[in-house]
């Protein structure tokens, strides 16, 4: 079994759209484990949000407008609490909301970094004084995608091809040069046709 040795400080080697691209990667590997039955009374509603969820962390990797992400965020943790105790669903699920938060914490960061100067009557404009709370926020969200990726991994049963292909999306975002942490960074498809790649390796069969 493979026993990977990363920490959250390994993350802050990426650009915040590269970190949460690889949260939803993880997640998306176990989103089948996220479901529900499908006679579960509320099935679709959770499929639905678990996609939603999921689009919306990729979304923001991809540099696209993410501006529904509040009520996204707010119906998959609704959802979370519907689950019927199963540790590999709720795990997944888990991971599933954390890569949301992710997304949402990173966009909080973003947007405290782009805050403007303060003007001054009499000098020169104060620096923006939130930077530093967008440099908190920014560890939050590295947080979360680790998280993210722990609960993955125990939802799959810390399988070695699991801990393969995560590491291996880690390593490709590495050298795709995307930015520095805590910037925002270049965006990046992380669907399976995008630079990263198939999900798993049948995926390359299709």
């Amino acid at each position: 079994m493979i026993v990977p040795n990363y920490t959250p400080e390994d993350l802050k080697k990426l650009p915040l759209r590269a970190i949460v691209a690889l949260g939803a990667r993880c997640a998306r590997r176990v989103e089948h484990l996220a479901l529900l039955p499908n006679n579960h009374r509320e099935s679709e509603r959770c499929r639905t949000a678990v996609g939603a969820a999921l689009r919306t962390a990729e979304d923001f990797a991809r540099g696209l407008p993410c501006r529904s992400l509040e009520s996204v965020v707010r119906e998959i943790e609704v959802c979370q609490a519907i689950g019927e105790g199963v540790f590999a669903h709720d795990m997944a699920m888990a991971a599933v909301v954390r890569a949301a938060h992710a997304a949402a914490t990173a966009l909080h960061a973003v947007d405290l970094r782009d805050e403007p100067e303060e003007p001054h009557p009499f000098g020169a404009a104060k620096p923006n004084p939130f930077s530093h709370l967008a440099d908190i926020t920014a560890d939050r969200a590295a947080g979360d995608v680790f998280t993210a990726a722990v609960e993955a991994a125990g939802a799959d049963g810390h399988s070695d091809q699991f801990f393969e292909g995560s590491i291996e999306d880690y390593q490709k975002l590495l050298r795709l040069g995307l930015g520095n942490y805590p910037e925002v960074g270049e965006p990046i498809d992380p669907a399976r046709n995008g630079p990263l790649g198939p999900l798993e390796p049948e995926d390359s069969l299709h």
